[in-house]
């Protein structure tokens, strides 16, 4: 069941393959339980986001990212590669953003550099639970609820975190959920996960913000095909209602989902920092009126 606490999950399984020239790729056409109150979603599109000076007052943005750092368990250089990967998400000026793999010397490492961010879940989910972790920018927004929903990884219970934040300017609100399921051969674990992490972000929507779910789902295009068949959610890489799941020429494991918001300048970038590129994307939330 979800609970309001917090910390944070478990680490992946990967292979090692660092790119040496970083490089960017964009596109306009890819990319636990709790109590489930929905209402009828505000319809989701992927157009890009209006002029600022055709935004409502009350209209606000947001800077999402979600990387995989690889963690220092798996692979020599952990804590070199948090530092750059905190330096990386400072420089592209995220709102909020999701790491998967984060081992405890890494937290660390990341807590050191990000100055100006909050995390969640830190080390309050024990051990098993640091390894995805939510970074925020505090000047951008604030912390209202944090929460997580429990599923298999690896043959552990262990949790995936969200938050809720609320931005400063307008005092509007959204979800955020941090996503790494099980890797590999391990499709029944993930289609559990994925069963839980839908029913939570139904129960999200049910508060009638905007909801984004973030992170290594460790599927090509399954989970992606399930959460919109079961929620409103589209991929920021040029999803539609029609077409919520494009899947790049490269398609890997890494998604970025949401709804009740505008989605422009998706990018993959193959920064050469772990085995995974950075995601990132821009979320604009139109006026309420």
């Amino acid at each position: 069941m979800p609970t309001t606490t917090t910390s944070l999950v478990a680490a992946g399984v990967l292979a090692l393959g660092l790119s040496t020239t970083p490089a960017v790729t964009t596109g306009i056409a890819h990319a636990e339980p709790a109590t489930s109150t929905t209402t009828t979603p505000a319809s989701t599109t992927t157009s890009p986001a209006p002029s600022t000076a055709d935004r409502p007052r009350n209209g606000y943005g947001v800077r999402l990212t979600t990387f995989n750092i690889l963690s220092s368990s798996i692979a020599r250089g952990g804590v070199d590669r948090a530092g750059r990967a905190a330096r990386w998400v400072q420089k592209e000026k995220a709102t909020v953003a999701a790491f998967q793999e984060v081992a405890k010397d890494q937290l660390r490492q990341m807590q050191r550099t990000m100055s100006g961010y909050n995390f969640f879940p830190r080390r309050t989910l024990g051990t098993r639970g640091s390894a995805i972790q939510l970074a925020w920018k505090t000047s951008e927004v604030k912390l209202m609820k944090t929460g997580y929903v429990m599923r298999p990884f690896l043959g552990w219970q262990r949790p995936i975190p969200y938050i809720r934040l609320k931005d400063r300017d307008t005092g509007r609100g959204f979800w955020v959920m941090a996503i790494h399921n099980a890797p590999g051969g391990h499709e029944t674990e993930r289609d559990v996960s994925t069963a839980k992490e839908i029913a939570q972000i139904k129960a999200m929507l049910g508060k009638d913000r905007p909801v984004f779910a973030i992170g290594d789902v460790n599927e090509r295009s399954e989970f992606c095909t399930k959460v919109a068949r079961a929620t409103p959610l589209v991929s920021m890489n040029g999803g539609t209602a029609k077409k919520p799941c494009p899947v790049p020429r490269f398609g890997g494991p890494d998604w970025m989902m949401g709804a009740r918001a505008e989605f422009s300048d998706f990018a993959k970038v193959y920064n050469g920092i772990s085995d995974h590129p950075a995601l990132t994307a821009k979320a604009w939330v139109p006026s309420k009126n």
